[in-house]
């Protein structure tokens, strides 16, 4: 069962798995994908690489029960909570602006039909490239390519909030490296959650091709950066918490960051398979709490799509403080 939403919503929710911790435990992640339950969500699954982490970027491997794999992703921001999300990616946007997607390299366009990601983005996709296996020392392109070698590989590739958005620009690279090393076979199945918007009508307009689920609380303000700066502004109206009023500086610095963002192009792909809902609201007395409530993994996409909020994990945080974390090497 290739295209997943169920065991998608488990295996990027797990990717919160000891992030706050100092060395990130393969047993937590192994021992809590032997949980994911059989049926709709084609377990148990069992970690097969990784996780490895690179300057605060994680990702893992895991195969399911029906052989069919996936690649899910933590992204830079460790908890994915908004605050720190606007702040990690408003600095990208300040500071790098838009560059070149490299995967493939089409220097024969002219610069306004070339995709783009923004710089943060690609920065966090060239630590995810740089990814190896803290056991086996096999990088993960590596090891996808002999997956694809050996038989048809059908990869999940999925992850929440700026892991999200890593999960999108992984697909496009792992698309256009896969094959460059000898005969391979596979097909890759996008999942995000909550991901927000960081390349250009160019790239969004080639990742259309692929079969690609998307959920989306409307009341997430993530998924309203960069493309929908306007909207995220007025997000909980009246008698919701106003941002103006309950977080004056983010408000500041969204409206500093709305002209940005609108001329660099940042433009919303077009899932094949949206999942658009709406949560309740919690009534919060600020803008930032509602914010993060509306975009919690545990409590809002994992039981959008299970129908229950997902379980507890060890050692998890709610700081949204990103930092680099070491891999525990089983003996």
């Amino acid at each position: 069962m290739p295209f997943n939403k169920f065991a998608a919503a488990y295996l990027s929710y797990f990717a919160y798995i000891d992030d706050a911790l100092d060395v990130v435990q393969a047993s937590d992640f192994a021992t809590f994908l032997q949980k994911i339950p059989s049926g709709s969500a084609n377990g148990p699954w069992s970690l097969c690489w990784g996780p490895a982490v690179n300057d605060g970027v994680l990702a893992y491997v895991a195969k399911g029960a029906d052989g069919s794999y996936a690649l899910a992703f933590r992204g830079t921001d460790v908890d994915g909570s908004v605050s720190a999300a606007f702040e990690n990616v408003g600095a990208d946007l300040e500071a790098f602006f838009m560059v070149p997607f490299l995967y493939p390299q089409q220097p024969s366009l002219p610069a306004a039909s070339q995709p783009q990601i923004s710089s943060g983005l690609n920065g966090a996709l060239a630590l995810a490239i740089g990814l190896t296996d803290p056991a086996t020392d096999i990088s993960l392109l590596d090891y996808l390519r002999s997956l694809a070698k050996a038989a048809p590989l059908d990869l999940i590739v999925t992850g929440h909030s700026l892991g999200g958005a890593l999960a999108v620009a992984a697909t496009a690279w792992l698309q256009d490296q896969l094959p460059k090393a000898g005969t391979v076979s596979f097909t890759l199945w996008p999942h995000t959650f909550a991901s927000p918007t960081m390349w250009n009508g160019a790239f969004a307009s080639n990742f259309a091709s692929f079969t690609y689920y998307a959920a989306v609380n409307k009341y997430d303000a993530v998924p309203m950066g960069w493309a929908d700066l306007a909207t995220l502004q007025t997000t909980y109206q009246s008698p919701g918490p106003s941002l103006e009023d309950t977080d004056t500086l983010l408000y500041v610095g969204i409206l500093a960051l709305e002209p940005v963002a609108a001329k660099l192009g940042y433009t919303k792909i077009v899932p094949s398979n949206p999942d658009v809902f709406a949560a309740t609201l919690q009534s919060v007395p600020t803008w930032t709490e509602e914010a993060g409530l509306m975009h919690s993994m545990q409590n809002v996409y994992f039981q959008h799509v299970n129908g229950t909020a997902g379980p507890d994990l060890p050692g998890t945080s709610t700081t949204g403080v990103a930092r680099p974390r070491a891999v525990a090497v089983a003996a």
